[in-house]
């Protein structure tokens, strides 16, 4: 703001930045975690997002590869699909494809782009707190 004032610019109030953050979990004995948060701007229509696997202290950043809107059940909410690429080292290692329906993730998996592998995560409730995932 200070900049746009002193350049004689009108200064705008930016829209707040909206964050959605979920906590989700493998299956398995040795269940992977991991934390998802979402930005959005919804006039513009920007969106960023990254993953924080539990225990480590780094943030992976994603990019947004596509999105689309599936299916809309009568009376209900818009089904999407996103996939988003995860960036390490530079490089797009691994895809997180995402599917939604109002605040409910039914399907989040990833897949590691050099061998293949993939995990299906599912919405962990119970771990969510405002400032982050909580696991036991």
């Amino acid at each position: 703001m200070f900049l746009a004032l002193g350049l004689g610019l009108p200064a705008e109030a930016a829209e707040p930045v909206a964050v959605d953050l979920r906590c989700l979990s493998s299956g398995g004995s040795k269940p992977i975690r991991l934390e998802w948060k979402l930005f959005a701007e919804a006039s513009s229509g920007w969106r960023a997002a990254y993953v924080k696997y539990r225990g480590s202290k780094t943030v992976i950043p994603l990019v947004l590869r596509n999105s689309e809107a599936t299916d809309r059940p009568e009376g209900r909410p818009w089904e999407f699909t996103a996939v988003w690429q995860e960036v390490v080292d530079g490089r797009i290692s691994g895809e997180y494809q995402i599917t939604s329906q109002g605040a409910r993730i039914y399907d989040f998996v990833y897949t590691n782009l050099r061998n293949g592998k993939t995990v299906a995560f599912t919405q962990d409730d119970a771990a969510w707190q405002p400032d982050g995932c909580r696991w036991q």
